[in-house]
């Protein structure tokens, strides 16, 4: 960073990084996105000429503003880029470079529960119906697509922890996989050592996982000597081949049809690096999106889908704990009406033993 006489002389960018540098709690991942969503406030002032912090003022920072909203259709897109920058402009005030009504320039916006929800999800019945043709389909059974999403789906968690996984995390006895934070060698969780956990497996994500290490896994090691679950030709897969996997494994055509009248045998997004163009593609985000909404669709309570996922309680019921279909609705009624009958029928039988004790009482 080049030396300066006074804040208001930082430019804008050595500003931006000063910040990014202060946030050392924060994993890459997150860091790399806050560089992402501050890089368009960055190439924004160059283009309009606002070298310095000192020359920003409340009206340019609300011009940079409708800048973000004219350019970005999605809610949730829009929220990110303006809260990120909020923070930043927070950030320069405080170094006393800076109007104090800065940040309030920018209107972050209060997205309601459908807004703030991914428009794009990996549903229920196309995840059921992938599942099941690939457990039975010799060609695809193990494949690097298939055990993805049987453990993606089955877990619901993040990109990051899934590929963060070691062979000594795959425990196939227990029918068990153990997340463990380890961002010294390069695999984080989000929350930390407070993500770490055992989630239960069925015997199909078993299977799946035992058949994919037998048959397609990579005996490789990554750069720090460990052996990722997962593994590519380098050694673990980047989060990049892991995407791929993703989109490429919930294409439709993977069991039929293809809803968009393309050939298969020569549609291009068929082809790894064009994989996330196909409309009916999922990307991990999407299958974990999925995923929950389906735990919770099966009477698992919110504290136990929070647990299994790593996410607050608070998270699940604001942004997945109501049901977006008639479809959902019913299903959610149909487990919860087993439940109260079952232990309403199982309280009727006790009064009875009851009443029949008191009588030969």
């Amino acid at each position: 960073m080049s030396a300066v006489q006074s804040p208001e002389d930082l430019s804008i960018e050595d500003a931006r990084d000063r910040w990014l540098s202060k946030n050392t709690d924060k994993t890459d991942r997150t860091v790399t996105s806050y560089r992402t969503r501050t890089q368009k406030f960055v190439d924004w002032c160059e283009e309009n000429d606002i070298e310095t912090v000192g020359d920003l003022t409340p009206f340019l920072v609300d011009e940079f503003d409708l800048y973000v909203r004219q350019q970005e259709n999605a809610p949730s897109t829009v929220r990110g880029v303006l809260q990120t920058n909020r923070q930043l402009l927070d950030y320069i005030v405080q170094l006393g470079a800076g109007d104090e009504s800065l940040p309030d320039a920018l209107d972050v916006p209060v997205l309601n529960r459908q807004e703030s929800m991914s428009d794009k999800r990996l549903a229920q019945e196309d995840a059921l119906t992938l599942l099941e043709h690939y457990r039975n389909d010799r060609a695809t059974f193990g494949t690097p697509e298939h055990a993805f999403l049987e453990l993606a789906w089955w877990t619901g968690a993040r990109l990051g922890a899934i590929r963060g996984l070691d062979m000594e995390d795959f425990e196939p006895e227990e029918n068990r996989i153990h997340f463990r934070h380890r961002p010294a060698t390069d695999t984080p969780l989000k929350n930390k050592t407070e993500g770490e956990r055992y989630v239960g497996l069925s015997d199909h994500v078993v299977e799946a996982l035992t058949a994919y290490i037998e048959r397609e896994r990579y005996q490789k090691r990554d750069e720090h000597g460990r052996r990722g679950l997962f593994s590519a030709r380098q050694g673990r897969p980047s989060f990049t081949t892991l995407r791929a996997w993703s989109y490429l494994g919930t294409q439709p055509c993977v069991h039929g049809p293809c809803p968009h009248d393309r050939d298969p045998a020569t549609c291009s997004y068929r082809e790894r690096n064009e994989s996330s163009r196909c409309p009916s593609s999922r990307s991990p985000h999407h299958i974990r999106t999925g995923s929950i909404t389906w735990q919770l669709n099966r009477g698992l309570s919110v504290d136990v889908v929070a647990a299994r996922v790593d996410a607050s309680p608070r998270v699940i019921r604001e942004f997945y704990d109501a049901a977006d279909s008639l479809e959902e609705f019913e299903e959610r009624r149909s487990t919860a009406t087993d439940a109260l009958d079952g232990e309403l029928l199982d309280r009727a039988e006790d009064t009875d033993e009851t009443d029949d004790n008191d009588e030969q009482n």
